[in-house]
């Protein structure tokens, strides 16, 4: 490992134990630094914030654990993997997904999960060699979805104490993807057809 690497793992480890008694908001960059040992200046070498110590953590850890535990991937499966890393990690993430501020990391997940959804999009396509491939458009807007979709049950489950299984929000969504509930959504009510 790097001495930039060993430095940055060496923040994060004291951002962790930081969170384990406070709450993310009330922990500042001097405490980070003095439960470190290390100089301010060594922090803004490789952070802009905390915030952004935060979304490194994120990052370097959910990368770690997908590379050590690659499956392929559709949606159950990022929801199993995310649930199964959540709760190895879970006083780190319930303390930091209760800030809701700017550079919060929940705008982080979302935005990592959107460019993981449409690359697997992108794979599943070439696997399936369909006739008619999906535009740039209509992958973005497929990943927006989905991972505002998993952000949806992600954040409650957190809130709740990680309670029950994330992954068996999966038969909902192929419910809903199979247009079953858009068809129920979407129908006009009766009385409105008889006008």
């Amino acid at each position: 490992m790097s001495g930039s690497n060993n430095t940055k793992t060496l923040l994060a480890q004291s951002l962790q134990d930081l969170m384990r008694t406070h709450p993310l908001e009330k922990i500042s960059v001097n405490d980070i630094v003095d439960h470190a040992g290390v100089g301010r200046n060594t922090f803004y070498y490789h952070f802009a914030d905390k915030y952004d110590l935060v979304n490194w953590c994120f990052q370097k850890g959910i990368m770690q654990f997908l590379t050590e535990n690659p499956t392929p991937g559709n949606w159950q499966t990022i929801a199993e993997q995310l649930e199964q890393y959540f709760r190895e990690n879970q006083v780190f993430y319930t303390n930091a997904l209760s800030y809701t501020g700017q550079n919060n990391l929940r705008e982080y997940i979302q935005q990592f999960l959107c460019a993981i959804l449409i690359q697997r999009l992108r794979e599943a396509q070439a696997i399936q060699g369909q006739k008619e491939e999906l535009s740039e458009e209509e992958l973005r807007f497929a990943g927006n979805f989905l991972s505002g979709a998993l952000m949806g049950i992600l954040l409650p489950w957190v809130q709740s104490g990680m309670k029950g299984h994330i992954g068996n929000c999966y038969n909902c969504l192929r419910c809903l993807c199979s247009g079953r509930m858009i068809q129920i959504f979407f129908s006009v009510p009766p009385e409105e057809n008889n006008s």
